[in-house]
């Protein structure tokens, strides 16, 4: 066994939900794609008490008791290297869960098993995006959860495409909105148990999109029929959650960016999860390069943001020993 190990894990970003309306007997399947940047780097080692630092140390220390709790894991030494953004919509704490899982696993050769770890801390029972991300990474596609079978098993992957490695994503995070969106993500769980079942035909035409125009679109490499479908998937699934972002996005800063993507050349652009991520595909890192450098230039003038470009990751989290 190794005395010391990295994980390195990719981020994610969401497309949406292929189906809220649940009369199949599943819900949500979850669509999304694995990204280079920004990623979660963390060291572990063992040690004889239990200690975590660096960035998310609070989290992560969170993490490690439940897991040692739950499985009877000995002790453990962190140090994050770098992190995912939290509460932006790109998968930071199963991100978290995963690769302290991961090393409890080649330190010690514990008996926790990925998919139980998660599910035993709450992580990817509703959505498996962020399972699949890690453990296969490119563009997922999952098939939602068994209604009556909730919080007990993984969603099933059921498609999974790599993409090409000269596309970048061009990854844009505004800081304005994050107050609220923390404020929408504190009552997240109230939310999504009083939102009414999707209407069946806007369900039926999100899975339709993502069955004929976004996973050929992907399988095929044609780059703007895949932001056309993912604008149109996204837009749609912006409609169903209106009431309670106010909009077809969280906010106007990101319609307004989404605007400026368009205006920039390119075809289509999306929200992650509940924002104020939002996010466009270049066909090249010197076309990505230029998109970025609007993109700082009008986040300056707006409250100020980060942004990301960021390869397609089509392997997931990786080890080093």
């Amino acid at each position: 066994m190794p005395e010391r190990v990295i994980v390195s894990t990719p981020a994610h970003l969401h497309a949406g939900n292929m189906d809220l309306h649940g009369g199949l007997g599943r819900l949500y399947g979850t669509v999304g794609f694995t990204v280079s940047q920004p990623r979660l780097v963390l060291e572990a080692w063992r040690c004889p008490d239990t200690r975590v630092e660096g960035a998310d140390a609070d989290r992560a220390l969170q993490i490690v008791d439940r897991l040692q709790e739950e499985f009877g894991l000995p002790h453990i030494c962190i140090r994050i290297h770098e992190a995912i953004p939290r509460h932006v919509g790109m998968g930071s704490t199963t991100s978290l869960v995963l690769s302290i899982a991961r090393a409890y696993q080649l330190l010690y050769s514990a008996g926790v098993g990925l998919a139980d770890a998660a599910l035993a801390l709450g992580r990817s029972t509703v959505s498996a995006l962020g399972f699949y991300s890690f453990t296969r990474g490119g563009m997922i596609v999952e098939g939602g959860f068994l209604l009556e079978e909730k919080g007990r098993h993984i969603p099933p992957l059921i498609a999974r495409y790599e993409l090409p490695e000269s596309w970048r994503f061009v990854i844009a995070i505004p800081y304005e909105p994050l107050p609220r969106i923390l404020e929408l993500k504190a009552r997240e769980d109230e939310v999504l148990e009083s939102m009414p079942s999707m209407p069946e035909e806007m369900a039926m035409k999100a899975s339709r999109i993502v069955l004929m125009k976004l996973m050929p679109a992907a399988a095929e490499a044609r780059l703007e029929e895949l932001l056309e479908a993912l604008e149109e998937f996204n837009g749609l699934l912006g409609e169903y959650w209106a009431t309670e972002q106010k909009g077809r996005y969280c906010c106007p800063l990101v319609e307004e960016g989404i605007r400026l993507l368009h205006s920039l050349g390119s075809a289509g652009a999306a929200q992650s999860s509940w924002g104020p991520t939002f996010y466009t595909i270049a066909p090249s890192l010197s076309k990505a390069k230029a998109i970025a450098s609007r993109l700082r230039e009008w986040l300056s003038e707006r409250g100020g943001g980060a942004v990301y470009i960021a390869a397609p990751d089509n392997h997931g989290a990786t080890v080093i020993v």
